[in-house]
């Protein structure tokens, strides 16, 4: 029957643990190879028995602590998510306040545009109580008519602009 050796690789895959910390293990407890394979150690089953039984100790403490850590990283985790989720929610409705306001901003625009289009429209007549009725009124009131600058005929300027001379 033919033995059976392991290597440093191996004996730490056993042992859960790195190939670094096994080879220092093996090293500060002066255990010597059984014999030489090229460059790797090999260790036999007698060996391997007496160097996995100073990880059993090690490795029961090092488990509950590396799970400790685990379940104390899962919390830290989920705490961060939280942050998070609740600073997505605040931007979603700073970024819906900011979609109304700019709402109300480009109505308040087209009104005003709107306004001054009949201003512009009316000619001459523009007089400081056309302006001040102007500014009193809201976006509906701009396409009625006011008394002062709709004389039953339309007027018709030229426009002038980057593409007033398509109206010629």
């Amino acid at each position: 029957m033919a033995e059976t050796y392991y290597t440093i690789k191996q004996l730490a895959d056993i042992a859960g643990t790195s190939k670094v910390t096994m080879f220092r293990y093996i090293k500060q407890n002066s255990i010597h190879e059984t014999k030489h394979k090229g460059n790797a150690n090999l260790y036999d089953a007698t060996q391997k028995n007496l160097i996995l039984k100073g990880f059993k100790g090690k490795g029961v403490s090092s488990v509950s602590e590396t799970d400790h850590d685990e379940t104390a990283l899962i919390q830290e985790l989920k705490s961060q998510l939280k942050a998070k989720d609740a600073q997505i929610n605040d931007l979603h409705a700073i970024i819906k306040q900011n979609q109304r306001l700019l709402d109300q901003q480009q109505q308040l625009n087209l009104a005003t545009n709107r306004q001054n289009e009949k201003l512009l429209d009316g000619g001459a007549n523009n007089t400081q109580q056309n302006v001040s009725e102007s500014q009193n009124m809201d976006d509906t009131d701009v396409l009625k008519p006011t008394e002062d600058n709709y004389k039953g005929e339309e007027i018709k300027t030229s426009k002038r602009g980057l593409f007033g001379w398509l109206r010629r």
